[in-house]
């Protein structure tokens, strides 16, 4: 069976979508970034495709974000 591989990542300050090594995005929060994926995994379900998706970045936490500016 052929797979398709999605992630979704926090990188430089927005959230992107990889699909086998391509990056689309960028979306200004994580859910959204999250929508997007599952729709198009659900599209490559329905094609006869094998789905992997997977969370891998996190956004800081604000204060944290601050120390870190300073």
């Amino acid at each position: 069976m052929r797979q398709a591989a999605y992630t979704v990542d926090f990188i430089d300050g927005t959230w992107k979508i990889g699909v086998n090594g391509k990056t689309f995005g960028p979306y200004s929060t994580r859910e959204t970034a999250m929508a997007a994926a599952v729709k198009a995994a659900r599209k490559a379900e329905e094609q006869g495709y094998e789905v992997v998706l997977k969370v891998l970045g996190e956004e800081a936490p604000a204060d944290e974000a601050d120390r870190n500016a300073a």
